[in-house]
């Protein structure tokens, strides 16, 4: 397992190591890759503080992974674009500065394909190929820029969901500046037509086509006939292929649609879809009611679900977290052990078994085994917060002050809240316990993260 993650490990630095620069443009003198870092943060921060932010490893690692691959070969394919997901029915999805795009779990469950989930994104990734944001504040004076930088910021969080806005100005300061910052027709247009190039390289690439209408593109922006027709007439040079759906867009849009309405309500929905055969794909119904079950505390029918999904000899993670999840809902922690053991050797890089045989090992008190789990995964998602919280975990459980204060430090670290990473880096460096070398490195942390919120909250003011 070590060298199968290692491996992992190094291929992904190989990969990263092979992209091309981005060159830059003249819109670079204005927002600088320093200020656009901040930015990021300030947003990632704020969709981390978010109750109305979705927070599942599978969903966002799902997400993340059609990003990822829609951006191969972009000018953008070497930058860490953050995805998040909003719980909101609306159909939307929106790209913002600091190369952060946010999706709604209404167009998950609006779309009738992966390929039309995919082109939404690709019109997101195009605007942050095309600097969009960038060119429009070129437009202003430098001054005005870092004078309505923070206005900006909030404003971009507003276009989203002012649930989200917790930092933004009153309503009537960004409006202000709404209409300097709204993509205008023309960066619409042009997202589409990039979004199609995005679309169709993406699909090259790929083995499992068959003959099919092209991927249709959800309207989340608005829509004029000049747009309808500049993408049919760009339709109408590519192949019309259609990307077969992967049984995980299915299980994605059956856990979230688990989670979205009041907990009984959905059972009785999701019952009633599967009665009157009313749905888009059998197993991500039953999936999305397995989950709707473990919801309402209904294990037997969960388990009933779960037997259906698994007497179609489909091997799949999901379906194998699922199980895992059930097998600790029935008291059978020892099985659900062996099963995230089984699991992670047929997918060593699905994070959510790392998650649930972690905590099961914390919880029997075998927190020794849960720590070296956890420093093997940690070599490989090495800004995971989950890892360094769940480590925190395991750490307290073996009476490790100084090391439980450390990881817990770097788990809001890296949820971007780098007041609390310091407050518990002092207080690492207080901890009684730990060695020289332990208490050295803690000290290092924290000046390097001192010398990092200074010069941060500096371009904030």
């Amino acid at each position: 397992m070590k060298k199968l993650l290692l491996l992992i490990y190094f291929l992904n630095q190989n990969l990263m190591a092979n992209e091309l620069p981005d060159l830059g443009s003249y819109t670079d003198t204005i927002i600088s890759n320093v200020e656009e870092d901040k930015i990021s943060k300030q947003i990632l921060y704020q969709v981390n503080q978010s109750s109305t932010v979705v927070k599942d490893i599978e969903i966002d690692d799902y997400l993340s992974g059609l990003g990822r691959r829609l951006m191969t070969g972009t000018s953008i394919a070497n930058r860490n674009i953050k995805f998040f997901i909003l719980n909101d029915s609306t159909i939307n999805a929106f790209a913002m500065l600091g190369g952060v795009i946010g999706v709604h779990t209404g167009l998950f469950i609006a779309a009738n394909s992966e390929s039309e989930l995919a082109s939404v994104l690709s019109h997101e990734i195009a605007h942050l190929t095309q600097k969009h944001l960038p060119r429009i504040i070129a437009k202003q004076k430098r001054d005005s820029y870092k004078t309505n930088l923070a206005l900006a910021f909030s404003l971009l969080m507003s276009r989203s969901n002012p649930n989200i806005a917790a930092a933004a100005r009153t309503v009537a300061q960004a409006s202000a500046i709404q209409n300097t910052l709204d993509f205008t027709r023309k960066h619409e247009k042009e997202a589409d037509r990039e979004g199609i190039k995005i679309l169709d390289k993406t699909m090259k690439k790929s083995n499992q086509f068959s003959e099919g209408s092209a991927p249709a593109f959800l309207r989340t922006h608005p829509v004029t006939t000049d747009r309808i027709s500049d993408i049919q007439d760009r339709l109408s040079e590519y192949p019309y292929k259609q990307r077969m759906n992967s049984d995980n867009f299915y299980y994605i849009k059956g856990k979230i649609k688990a989670f979205l309405h009041e907990k009984k309500t959905i059972i009785n929905i999701l019952e009633i879809n599967l009665k009157n055969k009313s749905y888009m794909n059998e197993q991500g119904e039953r999936f999305a009611l397995a989950y709707a079950y473990l919801r309402n505390n209904m294990i037997i029918k969960a388990r009933g679900e779960l037997e259906h999904l698994k007497s179609n000899n489909i091997v799949n993670p999901m379906l194998l977290n699922l199980e895992a999840i059930i097998l600790i809902r029935e008291g059978n922690k020892k099985e659900a052990t062996q099963l995230y053991k089984k699991g992670l050797s047929m997918f060593p890089t699905h994070r959510a078994f790392v998650y649930g045989l972690a905590e099961n090992y914390i919880r029997s008190t075998e927190g020794i085994i849960a720590i070296d789990l956890l420093y093997d995964y940690l070599l490989i998602y090495p800004e995971d917060p989950n890892l360094y919280e769940l480590m925190a975990k395991a750490q307290a459980g073996e009476g490790k002050v100084l090391l439980q204060h450390e990881n817990l430090a770097e788990a809001f670290y890296y949820r971007y809240n780098i007041r609390e990473a310091i407050t518990l880096l002092d207080l690492a460096v207080s901890a009684k316990d730990g060695d020289f070398y332990e208490k050295s490195r803690v000290e290092s942390r924290l000046k390097e993260l001192q010398r990092e919120w200074k010069l941060f909250s500096k371009g904030l003011q």
